[in-house]
């Protein structure tokens, strides 16, 4: 008995109906009450046309107005119209500057570069213009070398000839000397233009200063020259004395670079001898081959079947002679006038001493 009921539903009162808020298409959607309470389908339920038109009119007029509403608010083709002709006018405005700037920069970049080109051009040119100076230079030089090397043409320089304590005679103690080499049965009279000691500063530890004279005849300066060559060393007044001829700074310091070379053909016996002007010349088959400046030194050892040795490029070497270590100053009593040092003079030849 109790299975076969049917549970229905529960009725709310009409009066009890909670009061809700009602769209303007709640009351058309919302199923109206029927006959013993219960639902009622719109669809099959009579319903007046004028209450149903008049509800969905309201609807519509209210979607319509919220559709305008938002049609208002939205940007019109006008509105687009002005604002992509500000943004174009802004852009345009944006690259006028970039393209005046960038025309500016352009112009500058070209003037640079046409700067860059003639400083190029006159940087060679000075190049060109300074190598040529150098070779003139070294020509100048060559010759102001072989000029005075010809000067002293007729000098000799004689070395380890003791000083006298007072005063000597520089032509008795050359005149001497110079029969002695000679080995003439009577005594020449040699004629000098002059004859003195070096004139450096006379100094205990560093021997005696050499003697320079020169002879008034080339001849007879060449005949005493070719007897001190048969020896490098002469006995005279109990001291070992040496005769050279007497050469220009310049000189003198390429012989001083090219000293390692000189050794080597000694050791290998090969025939050599100076220039002038200066050059080192070596027998090398049936003639002579010649090294003038330090870039041909290579070559030259080549040729004559030598190893390469390092040479002092005496063109840009320190020309003269080494200087002397400075003593260290006296002390000057009180009152007394300061030591004045002596004066460096030239010798006839035109080298200091």
């Amino acid at each position: 008995m109790g299975r076969n009921r049917r549970t229905e539903p529960p009725q709310t009162p009409r009066g009890s109906q909670q009061t809700q808020s009602q769209g303007p298409m709640d009351s058309f959607l919302q199923p109206t009450p029927g006959s013993g309470g219960e639902a009622v389908d719109p669809r099959s339920a009579p319903s007046s046309p004028a209450s149903s038109m008049g509800t969905e009119h309201s609807a519509l007029d209210r979607i319509s107005e919220e559709l305008r509403s938002i049609a208002a608010s939205m940007a019109t083709k006008t509105d687009l119209l002005t604002l992509t002709t500000t943004i174009q006018d802004a852009l345009r405005a944006e690259m006028a500057g970039i393209r005046t700037e960038v025309t500016a920069q352009g112009s500058r970049i070209e003037a640079l570069e046409h700067s860059t080109e003639a400083q190029s051009n006159r940087i060679s040119a000075t190049d060109v213009a300074v190598s040529r100076q150098g070779e003139m230079l070294l020509d100048m030089r060559r010759h102001l070398e072989d000029l005075d090397n010809r000067g002293r043409r007729c000098n000799i320089r004689v070395r380890g000839v003791p000083e006298a304590e007072g005063e000597e005679d520089a032509e008795e103690v050359l005149t001497g000397l110079f029969n002695m080499l000679l080995q003439e049965e009577a005594p020449h009279q040699f004629e000098f233009e002059r004859a003195h000691r070096a004139t450096r500063p006379r100094l205990p530890e560093d021997g005696p200063r050499d003697l320079i004279c020169c002879l008034h005849s080339f001849p007879v300066k060449d005949s005493i020259m070719k007897r001190a060559r048969e020896r490098p060393e002469w006995t005279y007044r109990n001291a070992q004395v040496s005769l050279y001829n007497d050469l220009s700074p310049l000189t003198l310091t390429a012989r001083r670079a090219l000293r390692p070379v000189t050794t080597a053909l000694r050791d290998r016996h090969v025939n050599y001898k100076w220039g002038f002007p200066f050059a080192l010349m070596a027998r090398h088959q049936d003639g002579w081959i010649s090294a003038r400046w330090p870039a041909e030194i290579p070559c030259f050892l080549e040729t004559l079947g030598i190893p390469p040795i390092p040479v002092t490029n005496w063109v840009l070497g320190p020309v003269g002679q080494v200087p002397r270590p400075q003593r260290a100053p006296r002390r000057c009593r009180e009152g007394s006038p300061p030591r004045q040092l002596p004066r460096r003079r030239m010798d006839p030849g035109g080298q200091a001493e």
